[in-house]
């Protein structure tokens, strides 16, 4: 019979003979360094419930190594054990970029680094989302929907599919014109503009409003436009999703085109991994339900 984990791309004939002889995967799940994060938390919760998530780190390793009989536990699976419980126990990955970076190395399959910054890929941000996602779902702040902005940005990307629209306002950068006084500024307030109300101009401008005394309809005629309009590339995305890449013939030197490849081995990766999911809780089904 072909061992349970070979698919996964474990030799278990170079195991040691009693990992060969189990026909149990649970045995080398934990040693797999390919472990899906939600797949490793279903097991951890099917054998101790809610409680592993307030163990110490040494209690929780020692309890996985005795009561799973595993032979070792990967430094890969670890990291993301370590990422689930700071999902489920706080709020620093919704609120805290630094946080939110080094948890989304780890659901990758990456062992963060907290001595260096370790800016993410596209298809990290959009598979490292939906995995936390899948594990807790709260509202993004605004420090995170800037730092995935900035890592959009950065790959010379400006539209951003689900799931990390959140951040696509700040991609896009939605700014006006005054017709009036010509100012140009984004359109970040109440949608009038910043010089003809005087917004920082009177005794008090942290507090953003007009100055007292304006006019109601002072700088409201303006020219509202995005900086960098997404729509475009929107559409050769979607048309990409609908029809499959292949069929598109896509150009090296059509920013739509060269944004639309990226986006689409993100949005690939981000379902091979939906998939890996799938694929081992099947494999581990008969453990985990039994």
């Amino acid at each position: 019979m072909q061992a349970p984990l070979v698919k996964w791309g474990l030799d278990v004939h170079r195991a040691p003979p009693p990992v060969q002889a189990s026909l149990e995967p649970i045995i080398r799940f934990f040693s797999y360094h390919d472990a899906h994060p939600v797949a490793l938390t279903m097991v951890l919760m099917e054998k101790f419930g809610a409680d592993w998530f307030e163990w110490e780190a040494n209690t929780l390793r020692s309890e996985i190594i005795k009561t799973f009989r595993a032979t070792s536990i990967s430094e890969h699976n670890w990291q993301k054990i370590q990422a689930v419980r700071t999902l489920v126990s706080t709020v620093g990955f919704w609120v805290e970029w630094h946080i939110f970076e080094k948890i989304i190395q780890a659901l990758n399959n990456n062992v963060p680094r907290f001595d260096i910054s370790q800016r993410c890929t596209m298809s990290q941000l959009i598979s490292g989302v939906d995995i936390a996602n899948i594990v807790r779902k709260e509202s993004y702040g605004d420090d995170i929907a800037r730092y995935v902005a900035a890592c959009a940005l950065d790959e010379a990307i400006i539209y951003l599919p689900p799931p990390i629209d959140f951040a696509q306002e700040l991609v896009s950068e939605p700014s006006y014109r005054c017709k009036v006084c010509g100012t140009i500024a984004k359109d970040d307030m109440d949608g009038r503009c910043d010089y003809c109300t005087g917004r920082f101009q009177d005794e008090h401008p942290l507090n953003m409003k007009p100055a007292e005394g304006i006019p109601k309809d002072a700088g409201t005629d303006l020219v509202k436009f995005l900086v960098r309009d997404p729509g475009s590339t929107k559409a050769r995305f979607e048309e990409a999703q609908s029809k499959g890449i292949e069929s598109l013939a896509l150009k090296d030197d059509v920013a739509e085109d060269v944004q639309t490849a990226k986006l689409m081995v993100a949005y690939n990766y981000m379902r091979d991994r939906q998939q890996q999911l799938v694929d081992q809780l099947e494999e581990l089904s008969s453990w985990v339900t039994h």
